[in-house]
């Protein structure tokens, strides 16, 4: 059973490393924190032994960095350098890069741009055209996808490197009864599927079904929606 939700758990945490790091160190200055280093712990460690949209099992990947991709400073300086050549046909005014016309010079701008508005701390992300795949469902439009998430109190981006990735602070439970709501105005088509493939038995082989497939769709599009879902667009989408 698949589907696109992901948990994101550190290798390993330290007491004192964390309060330094959420500015919570002074608070604590009564109590001795641990400085020593303990083993991360798994959502199936933390209560959740099973997937819990499609009861599916975890899949372990990584180590991954979840720091910030970027030097936003760095970004940022550049786009600035970008929009004064752009006005003088190129070629920076100052004296600084670019001190030649760049022919990518708008697709650069866009990227950069793109870079500096992402969430520099989520790590991942989730991809629109495969979560609404899972369902049967044509692909959200973006705006309304943002604007649910937004309206439900989070925050969201682009991902500068998929036109098809959003990245956002809200759980899976949330990022699936945006997508519960959106299939309830807007139900699936039904996935033809084979005979074989109803009694369990992959496509194109001879072999006896080991076990049957479940309906991933219904198992997602069943549960019970816990989150007040809204897609009407907010001012600040106006742009």
């Amino acid at each position: 059973i698949k589907c696109s939700s992901f948990h994101v758990t550190p290798v390993a945490t330290n007491e004192s490393v964390a309060a330094k790091k959420n500015g919570t160190a002074n608070e604590n200055s009564n109590k001795k924190l641990s400085n020593v280093y303990r083993n991360g712990r798994a959502p199936c460690d933390l209560g959740e032994a099973v997937c819990s949209e499609t009861g599916g099992s975890y899949k372990l990947g990584g180590p991954i960095w979840t720091g910030p991709l970027h030097d936003l400073d760095v970004v940022n300086d550049a786009i600035a350098r970008l929009e004064k050549s752009e006005e003088n046909n190129g070629i920076n005014p100052t004296g600084g890069t670019p001190v030649h016309p760049l022919k990518m010079t708008k697709t650069l701008h866009g990227l950069l741009v793109s870079v500096s508005e992402e969430l520099p701390d989520v790590p991942l992300y989730h991809s629109l055209p495969a979560i609404c795949s899972t369902v049967n469902s044509s692909t959200i439009p973006r705006k309304s996808f943002n604007a649910a998430l937004v309206n439900a109190g989070y925050r969201v981006s682009a991902y500068h490197k998929d036109p098809g990735a959003v990245k956002t602070d809200a759980p899976n439970n949330v990022v699936w009864d945006v997508v519960r709501g959106w299939c309830k105005e807007n139900p699936p088509q039904p996935r033809k599927v084979n005979k074989r493939h109803r009694k369990g038995e992959d496509p194109g082989s001879n072999a006896p079904p080991k076990h049957p497939h479940s309906d991933v769709a219904s198992l997602i599009l069943n549960k019970e929606i816990k989150t007040k879902i809204d897609f009407t667009i907010p001012e600040s989408f106006a742009s």
